[in-house]
């Protein structure tokens, strides 16, 4: 059987690293010697409340509300995913691939024990699985390559699948890497608040991610598409369930309807879980967002809950694997 974890952020956090566009925005919106007025706006805009740019590609597309020049759209752009590369490249560079008694452990422990969360999941996905041998598959919405660096690490310790009772199989990389091919963005035009703009194939064929790929060639989402259609088990690790990425989100809810025998789990970090009220209240939005972007009927959606398995702060891939703090971080980061 394939088991498949669909990987973001919360892979990169847990193991010690600063990725989140938080941890960057501080550094980004320092002046830079040649910032265009646009992106000098952009940036006290930004600097006005971080929290409203917590999603990073979602508030970029209602920005587009704010500005009235296409060139000036792109220019702020390009500026930002560069500077954000450099910053993830800087940022990738305190990952510690040495500490591997750490990275083997951890990893086994997380291929183990990712369906150990609520006692009736638990039991529901162990009947599923039993003893068959699993096939774990990757797909990574990270740019950095530390999972893959960890991945390979476990493949080294002798019997590796007999401890994890499988075998490593596949990983993807759906937007590219910092040093490659990255893409960034919405998930399509609708997503850019400006009707003009919406209408600016250029700007539309750089904004939307799926058209990014289209354009690359590199084959990042189709190979993702046909792992996700391949899976018994999908893993949602360190993911939001964010607008930004529809497309996945849909076809994973299509996936989950077209099989009895597709279970899909959603991990996430969030705090203040231990309240049943809050715990409950979080699911439904979960379940809700899924529901929405599938386009879900009401009437439907009851057959598929019991097969939506969710929990919080399950941080299986969770490890300290941060090298030696140092201040780069206080440096200028240089395109």
């Amino acid at each position: 059987m394939n088991v498949t974890f669909l990987i973001g952020n919360g892979f990169d956090l847990g193991i010690g690293l600063k990725t989140a566009y938080a941890d960057f925005y501080g550094i980004y919106c320092m002046p830079h010697q040649g910032d265009s007025p646009a992106v000098v706006k952009f940036k006290s805009e930004i600097q006005k409340n971080y929290k409203n740019w917590s999603d990073f590609e979602e508030a970029f597309g209602e920005y587009a509300s704010r500005i009235d020049d296409a060139e000036n759209y792109l220019t702020i752009f390009e500026d930002f995913v560069i500077r954000f590369s450099n910053y993830l490249e800087q940022e990738e560079r305190n990952f510690d691939s040495s500490k591997v008694e750490i990275i083997q452990k951890g990893m086994k422990k997380a291929l183990t024990s990712y369906y150990d969360i609520r006692p009736e999941d638990k039991e529901d996905l162990s009947k599923l699985i039993g003893s068959n041998k699993v096939y774990f598959d990757f797909v990574s919405f990270n740019y950095t390559r530390c999972l893959d660096t960890c991945l390979r690490i476990l493949c080294k310790q002798v019997n590796y699948d007999n401890q994890i009772k499988g075998y490593i199989s596949t990983i993807a990389h759906v937007h590219g890497y910092t040093e490659d091919n990255m893409i960034m963005g919405v998930n399509d035009a609708s997503q850019i608040k400006n009707p003009d703009f919406s209408k600016n194939s250029d700007l539309v064929e750089e904004v939307v991610k799926p058209l990014q790929n289209q354009t690359i060639r590199m084959n990042f989402d189709n190979r993702a598409t046909r792992i996700i259609k391949g899976s018994t088990i999908i893993c949602v690790y360190g993911m939001s369930i964010g607008v930004t990425d529809k497309k996945w989100w849909k076809l994973i809810i299509d996936w989950l309807e077209e099989n009895s025998a597709h279970h899909l789990i959603v991990l996430q970090h969030k705090e203040g879980t231990r309240f049943t009220f809050r715990w409950n209240r979080l699911v439904k939005e979960i379940r809700a967002k899924l529901f929405l972007y599938g386009n879900i009927p009401d009437e439907k959606q009851d057959d598929l809950v019991s097969r939506i398995h969710i929990e919080f702060n399950h941080d299986i891939f969770a490890m300290d694997l941060r090298k030696q703090a140092t201040d780069e971080h206080t440096q200028l980061v240089k395109v």
